[in-house]
């Protein structure tokens, strides 16, 4: 018996609305309704932080289905924590990034003890951009130039084994004759900071953005000196503070130099677990890479007095396997001199 053409045109509206929704389902963007953790290996007032908040803010809004971005800090190790639980333990959807260490990627080329990762394995978004390391001192201290860091102690304070804080004086120690004292144990840099002001340390090794940022008006009024800093170039701001680089007595010691300060030009890096599907990570980096050029978060960074001068996640790749085919004999000579030498 023929059904009447009212039911048929009922079943069949029914029918194309079934598959309107399925198709519209399928088209749905995989982050709409969900929220990302972007996880840092620092407390609030790390220079990481802060740009892991202003990114974290407009990367949002540029990902497809513009998830919620959730800061959690995973404190430990000088970022080692972090690296770890993001290589081996994070979920491998896209629902938990990281903000990491610069240092990540020369750890694992060294071997680093306390590394359970393998940077280049990594699905690297990018970062906002490079970095400067500026030795600074206190007014009180009697350093004046890197004459006197070469013939007197200076106490600098760090926030562990496996951040720059640490690991640059520690090196500058052994390949320049510096007679950095190097005191370990504060919870992040902000504190070493505070320190300085307490008088409980007499100097600091640390980027110069941040510096600049949170203590430029110290630099500016004479009292914190800039005594040394380290990159791949001299900061623009510092064309006078002497430059390590230029202080190398052999060619080895201008490699472990350049080896060493290399993870500054990785500024702050962003970056997926392993094993993320490629359609995925592409998206993601495509997502960094327009919010590098958004207007808002420009300006927003601007007002911030944070400097943007970003680099891609493929160019971050192709920097670890530059990196990765240095001597074995220099990353050895910069693994033992930071104590990042793992067991082989």
């Amino acid at each position: 018996m023929p059904y009447p053409k009212a039911t048929v045109l009922a079943f069949a509206a029914a029918i194309a609305l079934v598959v309107s929704h399925g198709a519209a389902s399928a088209q749905e963007p995989f982050y709409a309704g969900k929220q990302i953790r972007l996880i840092t290996h620092v407390g609030p007032a790390s220079g990481y932080s802060v740009w892991a908040r202003l990114v974290g803010t407009h990367l949002s809004r540029n990902i497809p289905g513009s998830p919620a971005i959730v800061l959690q800090s995973m404190p430990g190790g000088g970022g080692l924590k972090a690296a770890n639980y993001l290589y081996a333990m994070a979920p491998q959807n896209g629902l938990e990034l990281g903000a990491v260490n610069r240092l990540v990627p020369t750890l694992s080329i060294m071997g680093a003890a306390g590394v359970a990762f393998d940077s280049s394995q990594f699905g690297w978004l990018g970062s906002p951009t490079s970095e400067s390391n500026l030795c600074v001192v206190t007014k009180a201290t009697p350093i004046r130039s890197i004459d006197d860091l070469l013939a007197r102690e200076v106490i600098v304070g760090t926030d562990g084994v496996g951040s720059g804080l640490h690991i640059f004086p520690t090196a500058l120690n052994a390949v320049l004759g510096t007679k950095f004292k190097i005191i370990d144990g504060y919870k992040d840099s902000g504190d070493v900071l505070v320190a300085m002001d307490r008088g409980e340390v007499q100097g600091a090794c640390q980027s110069a953005e941040t510096l600049l940022r949170s203590r430029g008006d110290a630099l500016r009024s004479g009292e914190w000196r800039a005594i040394l800093q380290g990159g791949l170039a001299r900061h623009p701001d510092f064309p006078d503070v002497p430059f390590i680089i230029d202080h190398a007595k052999t060619p080895e010691q201008k490699q472990v130099l350049q080896f060493l300060y290399a993870s500054q030009s990785f500024g702050r890096p962003y970056l997926t677990p392993p094993k993320l599907a490629p359609e995925r990570l592409a998206m993601l980096r495509a997502a960094f890479e327009t919010t590098m050029r958004d207007p808002a978060f420009l300006a927003e960074a601007a007002k911030l007095q944070l400097k943007v001068s970003p680099i891609s996640g493929v160019t971050m790749d192709q920097m670890i396997a530059a990196l990765s085919a240095t001597p074995k004999q220099i990353v050895a000579i910069v693994a033992k001199l930071t104590g990042s030498g793992g067991a082989n």
